[in-house]
Protein backbone atom coordinates (compact mmCIF):
# COMPACT_ATOMS: atom_id res chain seq x y z
CA UNK A 1 0.00 0.00 0.00
CA UNK A 2 1.43 3.45 -1.06
CA UNK A 3 2.35 6.20 1.60
CA UNK A 4 -0.28 8.77 1.70
CA UNK A 5 0.49 12.19 1.06
CA UNK A 6 0.24 13.11 5.21
CA UNK A 7 2.49 10.11 6.08
CA UNK A 8 5.34 11.28 4.09
CA UNK A 9 4.90 14.79 5.22
CA UNK A 10 4.95 13.56 8.64
CA UNK A 11 7.90 11.34 7.76
CA UNK A 12 9.99 14.37 6.18
CA UNK A 13 9.11 16.48 8.75
CA UNK A 14 10.74 13.33 11.26
CA UNK A 15 13.96 13.48 9.15
CA UNK A 16 14.35 17.29 9.26
CA UNK A 17 14.48 16.87 12.96
CA UNK A 18 16.23 14.12 13.78
CA UNK A 19 18.39 12.76 10.85
CA UNK A 20 21.40 14.16 8.82
CA UNK A 21 23.31 13.65 5.67
CA UNK A 22 26.85 12.49 5.84
CA UNK A 23 28.75 13.14 2.28
CA UNK A 24 31.96 13.01 0.63
CA UNK A 25 33.26 13.84 -2.69
CA UNK A 26 35.91 10.83 -4.34
CA UNK A 27 36.23 10.22 -7.94
CA UNK A 28 33.25 8.79 -9.82
CA UNK A 29 35.83 5.51 -10.90
CA UNK A 30 36.12 5.15 -6.88
CA UNK A 31 32.55 5.85 -6.20
CA UNK A 32 31.92 2.96 -8.97
CA UNK A 33 34.45 0.43 -7.10
CA UNK A 34 32.78 0.91 -4.01
CA UNK A 35 28.99 0.67 -5.36
CA UNK A 36 30.33 -2.80 -6.52
CA UNK A 37 31.90 -3.80 -3.80
CA UNK A 38 28.65 -3.24 -1.40
CA UNK A 39 26.63 -4.75 -4.42
CA UNK A 40 29.33 -8.20 -3.82
CA UNK A 41 28.20 -8.18 -0.08
CA UNK A 42 24.56 -7.56 -0.89
CA UNK A 43 24.34 -4.61 0.45
CA UNK A 44 23.74 -1.13 -0.55
CA UNK A 45 26.55 2.18 -0.23
CA UNK A 46 24.49 3.88 2.61
CA UNK A 47 24.16 0.61 4.23
CA UNK A 48 28.08 -0.03 4.60
CA UNK A 49 28.59 3.66 5.35
CA UNK A 50 26.11 3.89 8.43
CA UNK A 51 27.96 0.22 9.49
CA UNK A 52 31.15 1.60 9.04
CA UNK A 53 30.45 4.96 11.10
CA UNK A 54 28.26 2.99 13.88
CA UNK A 55 31.42 1.19 14.56
CA UNK A 56 33.68 3.81 14.60
CA UNK A 57 31.51 6.08 17.39
CA UNK A 58 31.06 2.37 19.15
CA UNK A 59 34.84 1.65 19.16
CA UNK A 60 35.81 5.46 20.36
CA UNK A 61 33.08 5.13 23.13
CA UNK A 62 34.97 1.61 24.33
CA UNK A 63 38.16 3.59 24.52
CA UNK A 64 37.32 6.33 26.46
CA UNK A 65 35.98 4.00 28.95
CA UNK A 66 38.99 2.36 29.48
CA UNK A 67 40.82 5.85 29.69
Amino acid sequence: MPLSEARKAANAKWDKENMSTLACKVKKEEAAAFKEHCAQQGKTSNTVLKEFVLETIEKDSKKAGQE
